[in-house]
């Protein structure tokens, strides 16, 4: 392991600890209800209600076999990474985790991953796990031709609308078609169209046209002219709205969820992600609400790309030094679906309400039922086969990219810079830190 970039996760050593004496406490507690089989410790992102969803899914495989168990330990908030490198230290690393932010290309430069060949038993499975996932599901784990990380399930971006806030217009296909409904004025100061927001430059640049890395030069390249183009459009509507306006728009709303505000007409647009269905469906399937709400692929400009977007997802990565490889294995096959198990990654998949990472997942009978419960969300499994669907570069500075150009979207949207200057400035900060990182 590379220590200069390992040390840069060790932040805040003494509530690091802390937390750390937290964790192993909940492994000492698990340690004494567990059977006598191999113990695979299993960390993950997941509170609240969708904690139950993990331990459910947990649960099941233990309850399937007498080889293995697994103590799921959940590790939330933003310190994940700091928790990990620093167990990584102290010798007490996970046996696996699932993570969903921008660290696989970074943790596996790191030299702190295990590639997904070593964990596979033989070349031929490789080859079919590669083969069985979802485009969007291999680039993501892929890191130098290399599979890192196995995604479990797929988060893809569309265009919600309430149907009230098109009419007479068709739902927009094409950014045109989207400009003319949501630029129209709206009956009250309360409420706005469509607001794009600095995140969604990821998922724009690519409907544009645009890419942000140049595999043959290895430079970054948010201020692809596509991208900025992208960035023109979305800042037309605070020029459009005022910025005044959007400011107090969303300094009244700001404890509210997209969610509701769709519902509640304060937007008659969002894009959004498929976790939105299941919420938005218990609303418009009520007989007594007037509440109406449609799906449609990204809008895209002539020229751009169609079924297009960014993706990210959930994904497991296995720390370099695994130790138990082959129960490891099992679980991720358990969950993810590979190799006979498809038919209860359905089970998981429905129960979630996940993309699966698979199409013979989605396949399965019980995630089709799921689909007929909830039709909106067909869009997003069928997006999941598109090419177009396209995750933050891998690049050892993943993460830094991903936050630099959101910084450079706001900056043009708040009219603080145009968007060129904003994106080329990125550009440079982006491309020394890879430098910089490259030559270590």
């Amino acid at each position: 392991m590379d220590r200069s970039r390992t040390q840069r996760y060790l932040l805040a050593g003494v509530i690091g600890l802390a937390v750390c004496w937290s964790i192993a406490m909940q492994f000492r507690a698990s340690e004494s209800t567990r059977p006598e089989r191999e113990r695979i410790v299993f960390w993950h992102f997941w509170g609240g209600a969708e904690r139950n969803t993990v331990q459910n899914i947990v649960q099941r495989f233990n309850d399937s076999q007498d080889d293995y168990w697994v103590d799921e330990i959940a590790v939330p908030g933003q310190n994940l990474d700091m928790k990990f490198f620093m167990s990584l230290q102290g010798g007490d690393a996970p046996d696996l985790l699932n993570q969903d932010d921008q660290i696989i290309a970074q943790w596996a430069d790191a030299g702190v991953l295990m590639p997904i060949q070593d964990l596979c038993p033989d070349q031929p499975t490789y080859q079919r796990l590669e083969q069985w996932l979802y485009p969007p599901a291999r680039q993501i784990g892929t890191y130098n031709d290399r599979l890192y990380a196995i995604c479990n399930a797929l988060d893809i971006r569309v265009l919600f609308y309430r149907k009230s806030a098109i009419d007479p217009f068709e739902p927009p296909r094409t950014i045109s078609q989207l400009d003319r409904i949501a630029k129209r004025p709206t009956p009250s100061s309360h409420s706005i169209a469509y607001l794009p927001d600095n995140r969604r430059l990821w998922a724009w640049g690519v409907v544009f046209g645009g890419d942000f890395y140049d595999e043959k030069t290895g430079k970054v390249t948010p201020d692809h002219p596509k991208i900025v183009e992208a960035l023109e459009w979305m800042t037309s509507y605070t020029k459009t709205l005022g910025l005044d306006q959007i400011r107090a728009f969303r300094s009244t709303n700001r404890e509210a969820g997209a969610g509701s505000m769709l519902r509640d007409g304060r937007y008659g647009l969002m894009m959004d992600g498929q976790w939105r269905v299941a919420e938005l469906d218990d609303v418009a399937d009520d007989p007594e609400t007037e509440f109406r709400y449609g799906v449609v692929p990204l809008p895209h400009p002539t020229g751009g790309r169609t079924n297009a977007g960014w993706v990210n997802g959930n994904f497991f990565v296995v720390p370099r030094n695994c130790q138990k490889k082959q129960g490891v294995w099992e679980f991720i096959k358990f969950w993810s679906g590979f190799d006979g198990h498809e038919a209860e990654a359905a089970l998981t998949a429905s129960t979630g309400g996940w993309i699966p990472a698979s199409p013979s997942v989605t396949a399965q009978p019980r995630f089709q039922k799921y689909l007929d419960s909830h039709p909106r969300f067909r869009l997003f499994v069928e997006l999941a086969e598109s090419e177009n669907q396209i995750p933050t570069p891998a690049i050892p500075v993943q993460a830094y990219y991903y936050e630099r150009v959101n910084q450079a979207a706001d900056e043009a949207l708040t009219l603080q810079k145009s968007p060129r200057e904003a994106l080329q400035e990125a550009a440079r900060d982006v491309q020394a830190q890879l430098d910089k990182v490259s030559t270590e």
